[in-house]
């Protein structure tokens, strides 16, 4: 199950949630304030394995993480 990220239009409250797939937040209600009704967020992604370089995978000694000038 993915994880998602929902915010609160009542506080601006933002929660993680681990959700099945497509999740719209209707049904949760906030921890901060109780507000029924959660709005889905977007938000970033983290990836595990390539890290600067020096981790699994065929990057440069220079990589910074990003990988947009080794590859």
């Amino acid at each position: 199950m993915p994880m998602y990220e929902f915010g609160c239009p009542s506080c601006g409250g933002v929660t993680t949630e681990l959700c099945k797939m497509g999740e719209n937040g209707k049904l949760l209600s906030c921890v901060g304030c109780g507000h029924a009704g959660l709005m889905r967020q977007i938000s970033g992604f983290a990836s595990l394995g390539i890290s600067g370089g020096t981790g699994s995978g065929s990057c440069s000694p220079g990589c910074r993480g990003n990988c947009t000038g080794c590859h």
